[in-house]
């Protein structure tokens, strides 16, 4: 076994390098990691991102519903509006329609004008998802 000078400064004695490189099996552990509080922290940070995300999508999903809201109301009303002029324009005379074609036009335009916001409108606001 070899000895350390014992009045070199900087370094440690044999000792010492002995008590700090073994662990000190007479002592009780004190400070012992438990798995469920190390979990229990990290589900707790886990839960405050999720609860951010989520709080991100629904604003995000209110933010499209009165964009794609405005934008639909807009396109049906503009459908109408044409499907209207057409129809003026078959009574001045201007457009020459036979009257099943003025009625299909009618009744298949309207069938899908509304059909397509039920169907949006169904998606943009379902009850299910929606708070």
């Amino acid at each position: 076994m070899m000895k350390t000078p014992p009045s070199h400064p900087g370094r440690a004695s044999e000792s010492e390098v002995k008590d700090l490189l073994q662990p000190k099996l007479d002592e009780p552990a004190d400070e012992r990691v438990n798995i469920k509080d190390a979990n229990a922290e990290e589900v707790e940070v886990l839960n405050a991102e999720f609860t951010k995300a989520q709080l991100k999508r629904l604003i995000d999903d209110n933010k499209a519903r009165k964009i794609f809201s405005q934008r639909l109301f807009f396109i049906t009303v503009l459908w109408m509006f044409i499907v209207l002029a057409i129809v003026i324009q078959c009574g001045r005379k201007k457009i020459t329609l036979s009257d099943g074609v003025l009625i299909a036009l009618i009744t298949t335009t309207t069938a899908n004008v509304f059909g397509f916001f039920y169907v949006v409108v169904n998606y943009l606001f379902n009850k299910d998802k929606s708070t």
